[in-house]
């Protein structure tokens, strides 16, 4: 029966981060990360709904709650998903590797892997760029008593997006494929380039009505 970290404790998920364990790591910590800055969104947009005072966004809000509950159950399924598919990667290391064939064998299956784990994080990075944007239409909406927590939330997506790329770049340290390579970093890049400048435009709104 396999067993996942969302089902566990906190403690449990934060113990074998810290120890001598070969996963989780820093690709599945970036979509808990990501994870809870959703999670503080949806508080933001509960808050909001049958709230006086916000009666004209009331169908909005409820809409964005839907996104926000759905995009927080994908990053929970990819704080695992990134566990499982390092344990494949872990494999594919220790395949044998003593006469041409099994050399070759194992270099195919190892580029294989390579890809597949790097297309969790690559996938952490789009799921948080749509919580983004949903942040920032939040600093309109939103009851404005949780502005804080927009910010909160927008600085818990930044940073589970920034994590995320270091997980795709390692990746991409290694596979051989040169065009994949190279479109791959392509649009990782203009991604997260996109995304600091959403969180620095939401940071900037959130402390305007802070202060």
């Amino acid at each position: 029966m396999t067993e996942y970290y969302i089902e566990k404790t906190l403690k449990k998920y934060l113990d074998d981060l810290g120890a001598k364990l070969p996963a989780p790591g820093g690709g599945s910590a970036s979509a808990l990360v990501s994870a809870t800055g959703t999670a503080l969104l949806s508080m933001t947009s509960n808050f909001t709904v049958d709230k006086k005072g916000y009666e004209q966004y009331q169908e909005e809000i409820k809409e964005i709650l839907s996104e926000l509950e759905s995009g927080q159950k994908r990053l929970c399924e990819l704080i695992d998903i990134d566990v499982k598919v390092y344990e494949k990667v872990a494999t594919a290391y220790k395949l044998p590797k003593n006469t041409d064939d099994e050399k070759r064998i194992r270099e195919q299956q190892i580029q294989q892997v390579l890809k597949e784990a790097l297309e969790v994080p690559y996938e952490i990075i789009t799921v948080s760029q749509k919580m983004i944007i949903i942040a920032e239409r939040l600093t309109v909406i939103g009851n404005k008593n949780l502005i804080s927590d927009v910010g909160c939330g927008t600085n818990f997506l930044l940073a589970g997006i920034e994590s995320a790329k270091f997980n795709v770049d390692i990746n991409l340290k290694y596979i051989t494929d040169k065009d994949y390579v190279k479109i791959k970093r392509e649009s990782v890049e203009k991604v997260v380039i996109q995304c600091r400048e959403k969180a620095n435009n939401i940071l900037a709104e959130v402390n305007k009505q802070l202060y």
